[in-house]
């Protein structure tokens, strides 16, 4: 982990101070008790992604996620795990990198796995079991064999529902939605809305309508 992302007192108790002003309009239990949790989310950050390389001060955890990284792992500013009901697994493996994006919501039972790279860009919404890998582990008639990886790229601002499965090589536009229970076997242009096994594309977004907080 780098100086950046190493959990001080002092800047702890700056970010959950920052965390009490915000809700200055809330009763003082509620501002009391939101930002106790807020501080304790971060600071299982600093204990449950210390073996990553970047971890921004603001990066919040829920939960336990089970974290291994023998190669590059960074989480932006704003990333918010959630290991609820079943922990985020991530596997990094020897020469590889993973990077999570700026405000990037990832929820129970994710599992992420990288031989060579997978990103997830800015304002990522990824629900409960999702899964990406850039291998397969093993190919089809030698199980022994693990096959070249293949970089998996979601761009920003996608949603990936419960339970959906993106393969090696695949990249996701920016703005897309993949339904709950899809695989996702192909790359897939902006804005569009996928679904099925393997998933196909089933609607397209109005990029015109989309909407970003100005302050994300």
């Amino acid at each position: 982990m780098t100086s950046e992302g190493v959990g001080t007192p002092d800047s702890l108790r700056r970010r959950v101070s920052s965390k009490w002003s915000q809700d200055a309009s809330a009763p003082l239990s509620r501002r009391v008790k939101r930002a106790t949790t807020y501080g304790l989310d971060v600071g299982r950050a600093r204990l449950y992604l210390r073996g990553a390389d970047d971890v921004a001060p603001d990066v919040r955890v829920i939960g336990r996620p089970i974290v291994r990284n023998d190669g590059h792992l960074s989480f932006g500013p704003g990333v918010f795990l959630r290991s609820i009901v079943a922990p985020i697994e991530i596997y990094v493996g020897p020469g590889a990198s993973m990077v999570v994006g700026k405000n990037t919501h990832i929820n129970s039972g994710g599992t992420f796995a990288a031989l060579a790279r997978v990103e997830l860009g800015q304002r990522v919404e990824i629900a409960p079991h999702v899964t990406i890998y850039d291998t397969s582990f093993h190919t089809l008639y030698d199980r022994n064999k693990v096959p070249e990886p293949r970089p998996v790229i979601i761009e920003d601002d996608v949603w990936l529902g419960t339970k959906c499965t993106v393969l090696p090589g695949v990249r996701i536009g920016r703005g897309s939605v993949v339904m709950a229970n899809s695989l996702v076997t192909r790359n897939v242009e902006p804005f569009t809305i996928m679904s099925g096994v393997p998933a196909e594309p089933v609607a397209q977004l109005d990029p015109a309508r989309f909407v970003v907080d100005p302050t994300a």
